[in-house]
């Protein structure tokens, strides 16, 4: 099972070198810092195909897990000139994000319950770390100044930019919230996974 985690990281770096590729090859070398969530989720899930770690866990299971099934549902792939290898970039990175948590689970890892209030007091800095690139630069990092094309949030959107904001903030605190409850439910509210191993 170790030798398939590992691998399943390779494969995540792979997928995570060709959009880069991509988006530097397009001039779009901007869109390519990592501060979107499934961005921040793949470097974690990267970091813990390699080796065991509590906070790595805990903020995909909240987070990227979260984040990365609902891209899955309503996928926004960037536009390219190769789209069909950004798409597969696309789709294997999100898969991943999914995976390597799941496969760490299975070696017995747990994610820590009662987590939310500090996923979401991350999620707040990274927030703000987003918007303030996204004003020096035109990027919309955590789709924070508009919706993915295609998806069901361009509607909440048209109802005004802080009533979008509010949603984007209450749509993560109740998906960290049922994450919490399924954790409480699944392993225990005193899991600790790899916290054992490595703080």
């Amino acid at each position: 099972m170790k030798r398939i985690r590992r691998m399943l990281g390779l494969v995540l770096l792979a997928s995570l070198c060709v959009t880069m590729g991509l988006l530097v090859l397009e001039g779009r070398w901007r869109e390519a810092i990592p501060l979107h969530l499934c961005s921040l989720s793949a470097l974690s899930a990267l970091a813990l195909a390699r080796r065991p770690r509590a906070a790595l866990l805990d903020f995909l299971w909240y987070l990227g897990m979260p984040g990365a099934l609902l891209a899955l549902l309503f996928p926004a792939p960037a536009v390219s000139r190769w789209q069909a290898l950004l798409n597969l970039s696309y789709f294997t990175t999100h898969a991943l994000i999914l995976l390597i948590p799941l496969c760490a689970m299975t070696m017995g890892e747990r994610p820590r319950a009662g987590r939310t209030p500090a996923m979401m007091a991350a999620l707040q800095g990274i927030a703000l770390a987003a918007f303030w690139v996204n004003q020096r630069l035109g990027t919309d990092f955590l789709f924070l100044m508009a919706p993915p094309a295609g998806t069901p949030l361009e509607a909440v959107f048209h109802r005004g930019y802080g009533i979008y904001l509010l949603f984007l903030e209450g749509m993560m605190l109740a998906l960290c919230m049922l994450m919490d409850a399924l954790c409480a439910r699944m392993f225990g509210f005193r899991a600790r996974g790899a916290g054992n191993l490595a703080k």
